[in-house]
């Protein structure tokens, strides 16, 4: 009984009690607080748990392209109606179209306009892309190279210094928004 009684002087007396009320203080509170008495902006984004924020919890706008880490989504998770122009699905839908011209001999000494061809796109799809190859790089060359206006092919301008070569124009076209 001695014993005890020296470990039961009134400064240990006060501290385990006051121990015993820190305890349950903070497991009362843990029961007791919810979402609508947390304020906004007063927990940090690294003391919430992986996953524990659902997608219709976040208002919308919430997340911006500069709080998404690089490469952290895939082409599910992307909305296409939200992507501008070219849309993820019009890329599976790529289309060449290509145009073989013969080109002009300017070998006589007088340099004409040069020949031009054109690689249309097919209807109801807008250009990308394109590009122009010429049948000898030695003896011909291309002016020019670029899309049409409107964006419905695409055009190049060539000069031949002998006969027979040819030019071939591709466009690359897809089902986009016209080209404004």
């Amino acid at each position: 009984m001695t014993r005890i009684r020296k470990v039961l002087t009134f400064s240990n007396v006060v501290a385990f009690v006051a121990l015993f009320v820190a305890l349950g203080g903070s497991v009362y509170a843990a029961g007791k607080i919810n979402g609508k008495q947390i304020k906004p902006s007063s927990i940090p984004g690294n003391r919430l748990k992986a996953s524990s924020v659902a997608t219709k919890q976040l208002k919308s706008k919430a997340v911006t392209a500069g709080k998404v880490k690089p490469n952290s989504l895939t082409g599910t998770q992307v909305n296409e109606s939200s992507l501008k122009g070219v849309s993820a699905a019009s890329l599976a839908s790529v289309q060449y179209a290509a145009a073989a011209v013969v080109l002009g001999d300017e070998s006589g000494g007088l340099f004409g306009s040069g020949t031009s061809g054109v690689a249309a796109c097919p209807p109801g799809t807008f250009v990308i892309g394109g590009g122009a190859t010429l049948s000898d790089n030695e003896s011909s060359y291309i002016n020019d190279s670029g899309p049409v206006s409107g964006g419905l092919g695409w055009v190049a301008h060539a000069h031949a210094f002998k006969a027979g070569l040819t030019m071939t124009v591709t466009a690359v076209c897809t089902a986009v928004k016209a080209i404004g």
